[in-house]
C-alpha cells in the first residue's frame, strides 16, 4: 500500500465511549491523525484498508476478550507498534501481552502527560520490519550475551530473559515475586539497566528498613523545620528516582498506612514532602518486589488490592534454585571465581561436591549457595573443595540420596523403600509448595498420616515453602 503521510496515524481501539472521544481529541491536538473504534473487529477492519504508525488499545473489550485484535495485529501488521491502555488489568493477559511484544502497558486512569510521552516514545524508535518483529532463535539465543551478569542459561531462566528483555523495553510497573534468595533485586536492575532509563538512578527502598513512623520523610522528603529534629532540608528517595526507577525491596511488610501514602504518589506520579505544601511531581517507574503471596494477602485485609493493581501490572515468578538444573554449578563456579581473592588456592569442586550440590534442594536459593561457597573457600585445606568443607546439612542429603541403580542390591529392601519414599515426599512437597493439606489429598493421605510419614523421614514441610 503507497503511503506518502508525513502525520503519524493512531488507530484508537476502546469500548468506553468518553474515553475514546477525549482521547481521540486530545491527540489530534498534539498533531496526530487519529481514527476510533469502539471493538477489535472494526480496529482489523480498519488495518486492513488502511495504514497506521500506532495501534492504541483496550485490553478488555469486545472483539479483544481472548487478546484476538492483539494477536492478530502482531501476526499480520508485525510492524506496527501496539500499546495497551487497561483499566481491568489481569497477570495472566499483561505478561501474554508483553511476550507478543508490544511497546507499552498502561493502566486507567492513566494521565494525558504519560500517554503522550508513551505514543512519542513509542512512534520515535526505528521502524521495523515485519522479519525484525518476531523473536527468532538467534534472538533468544542472543538474550545470553545481553545479559551477561545474570548466571544460569536453563530452560526456566531463559523464558525468564526473555520477559525480562520485553518488560525492560516498556514503562510498565513491574512485581517480582520468588522465594527468598532467587535474586530478585538482580532482576530489577537488568530491567532498568536495558530500559531507557538507565541513565537515571535506580534507587532502592527496602520496606523492611523504614520505620512506620517516617516513612513519609524518608519516601517524600521534608522541609527544614517540618517536626522536631528536622534541622535542614531532606530530600527523598522518591525525588531520587525522578526519570529513573524505584525499587520496592520487600513490598509485602510495608503497613496498611504506608501503602495508602505510597498508592496516592503512584496513581498522581506526585508527592508533598513534610512540611510543604505544594506537591511536587515525580516521573518514576516502580518495580517491587517480595516474597509473600500478594494475592493472599489481599484477601486477608494486609494488602490492599489498589496498590496491588498498580505495581503488580506484570508479574514475574523467579524460578527457586532447585528447578534450575545445572544452573546451581554455573553459579557455584562463578562464585568461587569470585571469592578467590586472587590467590586462586581453591580451583574446584571434587565429584561428590558436585552430586551434592545436584541433589540438595536448596531453600536458601541463590543467597544460601553463595554462602555455602564463602564457608569452602575459607576452610577447604586443598585445591578442590571437599564434602567435608560443606554444612552439615548439605553433607547429610547426599548420604539420604536414594541409592544409584547399580547399587540397589548392596542395600536391604527397607532401606530401598525409605530412600524411595524420602525422595516422593520430596517431590510432593516441593510440587505442593509445602502446603499439606494439598500434599495429603494428591497422596490419598490423611493430614496425620502425612505428618507421620514426613516426621519419619526428618522432612520439615517449611522448607518448601515459598
Amino acid at each position: 500500500m503507497n503511503d506518502s503521510r508525513t502525520t503519524k496515524r493512531i488507530l484508537i481501539a476502546d469500548d468506553e465511549p468518553l474515553y475514546l472521544r477525549t482521547t481521540g481529541q486530545l491527540l489530534r491536538k498534539a498533531g496526530y491523525e487519529c481514527e476510533c473504534v469502539p471493538d477489535g473487529d472494526t480496529a482489523l477492519a480498519k488495518l486492513r484498508c488502511m495504514s497506521f504508525d500506532l495501534i492504541l488499545s483496550d485490553l478488555n473489550m469486545p472483539g479483544n476478550l481472548q487478546l484476538e485484535l492483539l494477536r492478530q495485529g502482531r501476526t499480520e501488521w508485525p510492524h506496527i507498534p501496539l500499546i495497551v491502555v487497561t483499566g481491568v488489568p489481569t497477570l495472566p493477559s499483561a505478561i501474554e501481552s508483553v511476550r507478543m511484544g508490544i511497546a507499552d502497558y498502561l493502566l486507567k486512569p492513566v494521565r494525558f502527560e504519560d500517554l503522550l510521552a508513551s505514543v512519542r516514545r513509542v512512534l520515535e524508535r526505528p521502524a521495523q520490519s515485519p522479519a525484525e518483529s518476531v523473536p527468532t532463535q538467534a534472538d533468544i539465543d542472543g538474550l545470553s550475551s545481553k545479559f551477561s551478569t545474570i548466571i544460569g542459561r536453563s530452560q526456566p531462566m531463559m523464558e525468564l530473559l526473555e520477559v525480562v528483555d520485553r518488560v525492560a523495553q516498556t514503562d510498565t510497573n513491574v512485581l517480582i515475586t520468588g522465594e527468598s534468595g532467587t535474586g530478585k533485586e538482580v532482576i530489577a536492575q537488568a530491567i532498568h539497566q536495558h530500559g531507557h532509563r538507565r541513565e537515571h538512578n535506580f534507587q532502592v527502598i527496602d520496606c523492611t528498613a523504614v520505620p512506620e513512623s517516617l516513612f513519609e520523610s524518608v519516601l517524600f522528603g521534608h522541609i527544614k523545620g517540618s517536626f522536631t529534629g528536622a534541622v535542614r532540608d531532606q530530600e527523598g528517595l522518591l525525588a531520587r528516582s525522578h526519570r529513573g526507577t524505584a525499587f520496592f525491596d520487600e513490598l509485602g511488610e510495608l503497613p496498611l498506612a504506608s501503602q495508602a501514602k505510597l498508592l496516592r504518589a503512584v496513581q498522581e506520579q506526585a508527592f508533598t514532602p513534610v512540611g510543604q505544601s505544594e506537591p511536587r511531581q515525580v516521573d518514576t517507574r516502580y518495580i517491587c518486589a517480595t516474597n509473600r503471596n500478594l494475592q493472599d494477602e489481599v484477601s486477608a485485609g494486609r494488602f490492599r488490592q489498589d496498590l496491588f493493581y498498580r505495581l503488580g501490572v506484570i508479574h514475574i515468578e523467579l524460578p527457586p534454585l532447585r528447578s534450575r538444573g545445572d544452573d546451581v554449578l554455573q553459579l557455584a563456579h562463578h562464585f568461587l571465581k569470585q571469592l578467590q581473592s586472587g590467590n586462586g588456592r581453591v580451583t574446584g569442586f571434587n565429584d561428590e561436591v558436585v552430586d551434592c550440590f545436584r541433589s540438595y534442594e536448596w531453600p536458601g536459593n541463590i543467597r544460601e549457595l553463595r554462602n555455602v561457597i564463602e564457608r569452602a573457600v575459607a576452610l577447604s585445606r586443598t585445591e578442590t573443595v571437599q564434602l567435608s568443607d560443606l554444612p552439615k546439612p548439605l553433607q547429610e542429603s547426599i548420604r539420604s540420596k536414594p541409592p544409584l541403580v547399580s547399587a540397589i542390591a548392596e542395600i536391604s529392601r527397607e532401606e530401598a523403600l525409605d530412600n524411595a519414599d524420602f525422595s516422593y515426599l520430596s517431590a510432593l512437597l516441593t510440587k505442593h509448595d509445602g502446603n499439606i493439606s494439598h500434599a495429603a489429598r494428591a497422596a490419598g493421605l490423611s493430614r496425620q498420616g502425612l505428618h507421620k510419614l514426613l516426621s519419619r523421614h526428618g522432612l520439615d514441610p517449611a522448607n518448601f515453602r515459598r
